[in-house]
């Protein structure tokens, strides 16, 4: 794929186009601020760049789509996207056809008709851009479908790259690795088959890590049956399932089958029992009958200190009548002022026989209701302590039907725990024998056998398709293309040449390997060295690209390669510097030259020597007079 023209479009329908011819090297010469620079960010925008690059200002007001004739084969492909403002993201219209001659669309004729990922892929399709290998850790690789955005790496190289010690390829900083994935496959280093026969290395390996994870799990399974059955056959014994352990050689298969089969013979029923009802109506009454005898001890005791009481006015009245009896040896007309005993006069009258004889038959009185009254108390305290040893007996006997009932629902619970747990173990019999089926030696067998075919087979693959290889030939055609570098450097008598000059593609890099040490490119001194590789380094590869059909765009678009010969502030240039500034030229054309059409090299620069007859040849754009990329008569959008 090569470049025919770019074409840029103003926003009042005016076309600039630019052409360029096939196959040889295209020169655009002009001083600062014409957009030479932009050149190169307009072709990466139109081949499906995802950033708008172009440079600000009236560039990218001015115009309101870029376009490229691209040469593919016999086909002549039209890529148009729109521009945008400075700050905005890129377009995603794209205006893509196919061109029968040299006519180039209408700026009416632009409408957005295509994806960009459309454009990249029928861009690379027309290529031949396929499938690449991505190493993984474990040996093996992942396809990977790709684009040509990644081949094109290899095809731009901007100012700030040319001569950038630092920076061999063009974004290498953003795209480093894709540069170390995909280069192997650029290269001719993995071949389609070498593709298949990873992906279906990939598919038998992942199906022998299942087959390996199911045989380690079958004999994880193995190890847990043995000491599984003897907690299932302790448990069966335990639970009356078995009368006693089995024969230590039954196998775990019949011992589960046997245990299932008894399991399904055991009727095992449970009663009802009293129920739960009865046993509430008990403990109520008895809290009932506990209250009763409670009252009935209070009412008991209330009594019974009464009758104490009794007791003591009993002792105080007889003591009163029995000295009140006295009187007794008075006559009953005796004189109350008189003695009794001596018959002498009394200072002080004394109460009279017949007053005192009235108390004591009135105390007798008393003594006679207090009497009634203890035999009526004393009868009812009785009638109390027979109630109260009633209450006891009948508390007695709900206490024994509680017991009786509790006893009963615990025997019911642990016949109820019984019927659970061998329910339970039936469940565990069933699973005890998917697990004694997943360890059956027969079907590891047949695992093994898998195993070990898949295994064969993985070893033959691999030796037919071994990564190591791709590596090897990778390093094989990286020294073919340094001997090509190496060839040119010598020529050229660079500094470095002594060395073997390759690519290390673990930078990527280019380095000169010493007899005894390796110089990396970011350790040649000066520009010239430093402009000089990157085009050796470009050239060589796509030499190789053409040499073996590869599928990379055949053009290369360089921006200002002889920047580090011209001097910083305006003055006279050295002749010796123009002289190498030519070199570098004639050293283009001889290349292209040399590969027959086979590549295009777009060149800006300031450059311009009127008196070199094949500068003047391959100049195609002169921008030392008024003319510029975009005109100044354009309207600023």
């Amino acid at each position: 794929m090569q470049i025919k023209s770019v074409i840029l479009y103003s926003h009042d329908g005016r076309v600039r186009e630019l052409p360029f011819e096939l196959g040889a090297v295209n020169i655009l010469s002009g001083p600062s601020g014409k957009g030479k620079s932009a050149l190169l960010s307009v072709i990466d925008y139109c081949l499906g760049s995802s950033s708008f690059d172009v440079p600000a200002g009236f560039i990218s007001s001015a115009v309101s789509w870029f376009a490229v004739k691209l040469a593919i084969g016999t086909e002549i492909m039209f890529v148009a996207r729109r521009g945008v403002k400075t700050g905005k993201k890129a377009s995603t219209e794209f205006h893509q056809v196919y061109l029968a001659g040299d006519e180039t669309p209408t700026f009416d004729e632009l409408r957005s008709n295509v994806t960009r990922e459309e454009v990249v892929d029928r861009i690379g399709g027309r290529l031949g851009v396929g499938e690449t290998l991505l190493p993984r850790a474990d040996g093996t690789a992942d396809k990977k479908k790709l684009t040509f955005r990644s081949g094109l790496i290899y095809c731009l190289q901007k100012q700030n790259e040319i001569a950038n010690p630092d920076l061999y390829f063009h974004r290498q900083s953003e795209l480093v690795q894709t540069i170390r994935d995909t280069l192997p496959y650029y290269l001719g280093a993995i071949s389609p088959t070498i593709i298949e026969n990873q992906a279906r290395l990939r598919l038998m390996k992942k199906r022998l890590r299942e087959i390996e994870r199911e045989l380690q799990k079958n004999s994880s399974v193995s190890e847990r049956v043995d000491s599984e059955i003897q907690s299932l056959i302790a448990d069966s014994v335990r639970l009356g399932l078995l009368d006693h352990p089995p024969s230590p050689d039954t196998s775990p298969i019949k011992l589960v089958d046997m245990l299932t089969e008894q399991f399904a013979q055991t009727n095992f029923v449970v009663g009802a029992g009293s129920g739960v009802d009865t046993l509430t109506r008990l403990n109520t009454e008895l809290i009932k009958r506990t209250r009763e005898r409670a009252d009935l001890k209070k009412q008991i005791d209330a009594l019974e200190q009464f009758d104490g009481d009794q007791d003591v006015v009993d002792v105080a009245l007889n003591e009163q009548r029995r000295r009140l009896q006295a009187i007794e040896v008075l006559p009953a007309w005796h004189d109350a002022a008189t003695c009794p005993v001596c018959d002498s006069q009394l200072e002080t009258v004394t109460a009279s026989a017949a007053d005192m004889r009235s108390a004591l038959v009135k105390l007798g009185s008393e003594l006679s209701v207090v009497g009634s009254d203890r035999v009526d108390l004393r009868r009812h305290l009785s009638t109390k302590r027979a109630e109260l040893t009633e209450i006891n007996e009948q508390i007695s006997e709900v206490r024994r039907e509680v017991a009786r009932l509790n006893e009963e629902q615990e025997e019911i619970r642990a016949l109820l725990e019984k019927r659970n747990e061998i329910s339970r173990l039936s469940g565990m019999f069933q699973m005890f024998r998917k697990l004694v089926v997943t360890a059956d030696t027969n079907g590891n067998a047949a695992l093994e056998s898998a195993r070990d075919a898949l295994i064969s087979d993985i070893e033959v693959l691999e030796d037919e398709t071994n990564l190591g290889d791709v590596r090897a030939k990778t390093t094989m055609f990286l020294g073919a293309i340094g001997n090509t570098l190496t060839e040119w450097a010598r020529e050229q008598k660079l500094e470095y040449s002594a060395g073997f000059l390759t690519f290390d593609i673990r930078g990527p890099r280019l380095v000169s390997q010493l007899p005894d040490e390796t110089v990396p490119f970011s350790r040649f001194g000066s520009g010239r060295n430093w402009v000089w590789y990157h085009l050796l380094g470009h050239m060589a590869l796509h030499a190789w690209f053409r040499g073996n059909n590869r599928p990379v765009p055949s053009f290369i678009v360089l921006d200002q390669p002889s920047q580090v010969y011209f001097p910083s502030v305006a003055g006279a240039r050295d002749k010796e510097d123009w002289q190498e500034v030519k070199r570098i030229y004639h050293w283009l054309f001889k290349v292209a030259a040399d590969m027959e059409g086979g590549i295009q090299i777009i060149v800006t620069d300031h450059a311009r020597f009127e008196d070199d007859k094949e500068f003047m040849r391959h100049l195609r754009h002169d921008w030392w007079n008024d003319e510029m990329l975009v005109p100044t008569d354009w309207p600023n959008g």
